[in-house]
């Protein structure tokens, strides 16, 4: 199998992965992963019920945006290739729209490092107000893209980048992990966050920074 062909497999698997965990609904959410020659990326298409994504439906963009194989890309696919353009040490970009997490952006509240997890791989969070997706969708988040490798939309969702698929996957499992946990702990009337000098102890355990 070809190196296009694991990533084909890799993308659809991602996709799936996000709807079955809860993070995106059938028709919400997206991923892309840029290929090897840094010139085209493979997106998820427009329309398509996310829990049934195969690689056979994915969509080859070249990175002026132009498509170069059957099918319609993502809606927000303006988004993707402006951080591949930002962005040179990011290989996946991906959409989704983590309930618990959403609804404590939208409603002002940040979403402060509840695990281990949380604190080594969402080291810088950015929040930015609604805006459509497509075009102003991309530039409402431009400025937060350059330096986040996270970035939540109210009333919408967040975009998570990462040097591969898995890791722009899981920096969103962890960040709602820790949302549901803090909803949790304030319905239970107490509210036990990790420390600001345990976090940065944590962190330099791993070195991710």
């Amino acid at each position: 199998m070809s190196t296009e062909e694991k990533l084909k497999d890799e993308l659809a698997h991602t996709i799936r992965r996000l709807y079955e965990r809860g993070l995106v609904s059938g028709v919400g959410g997206n991923a892309s992963i840029l290929l090897s020659s840094g010139k085209t990326m493979l997106i998820t298409p427009s329309g398509y019920f996310k829990g049934g994504v195969a690689k056979g439906d994915l969509v080859t963009v070249s990175i002026s945006g132009h498509a170069l194989s059957k099918g319609k890309p993502s809606s927000e696919m303006p988004t993707h290739l402006l951080a591949y353009r930002l962005r040179k040490d990011i290989r996946a970009v991906v959409h989704a729209h983590p309930p618990a997490a959403t609804a404590m952006i939208s409603a002002g509240i940040d979403i402060p490092p509840m695990t281990p997890e949380h604190s080594v791989m969402v080291t810088k969070l950015s929040v930015v107000d609604f805006a459509p997706p497509g075009e102003e969708g991309a530039l409402a988040v431009k400025g937060s893209l350059k330096d986040c490798d996270v970035v939540g939309i109210r009333n919408h969702g967040f975009f998570s980048l990462g040097p591969d698929l898995h890791e722009a996957a899981s920096r969103l499992e962890v960040l709602e992990e820790s949302a549901k946990i803090y909803m949790s702990m304030r319905q239970l009337g107490k509210i036990s966050m990790l420390q600001e000098d345990v976090v940065k102890r944590i962190r330099a355990v791993y070195s991710r920074e």
